[in-house]
């Protein structure tokens, strides 16, 4: 009955650690957390460009909700599919940075949530604080 406890204790400590966000590791050195770079919540202006669900060429005004130094998570007026490529350009800083369609949210009266990945990670496109 100890053991059950004891599962029941640890698996509580890891919850909070990973809601003051500290990255959780096992007793035998394995990584629970499964992504492969931290996130920030974090507002971010971009242009989108691509082509929508009709072949037709799109840009729009967006920005994130969450990022990472693989990608983001938009919100996006622009019907996308999973698979297919954008173009994300950073309003501030003029970036410019290839990314796929990884996830599509629930569709909203005129928007959705949008989780996309970078061609090729880079954290330098986002503007987040350095931790230490």
């Amino acid at each position: 009955m100890s053991k059950i406890f004891d599962g029941l204790r640890r698996a509580q400590q890891m919850r909070g650690r990973q809601e003051l966000g500290e990255q959780t590791i096992t007793s035998d050195g394995a990584d629970w957390e499964r992504r492969r770079s931290p996130r920030w919540t974090l507002d971010v202006p971009v242009f989108v460009y691509g082509h929508n669900t009709r072949k037709q060429p799109f840009h729009e005004e967006a920005h994130t909700l969450g990022v990472s130094a693989n990608g983001g998570l938009l919100v996006l007026g622009a019907n996308v599919k999973p698979g297919q490529k954008l173009l994300l350009v950073n309003k501030s800083t003029q970036t410019e940075l290839e990314c796929r369609v990884v996830y599509l949210g629930t569709r909203r009266t005129r928007t959705m949530q949008v989780a996309i990945e970078f061609t090729h990670p880079n954290p330098a496109f986002w503007p987040v604080p350095e931790r230490r």
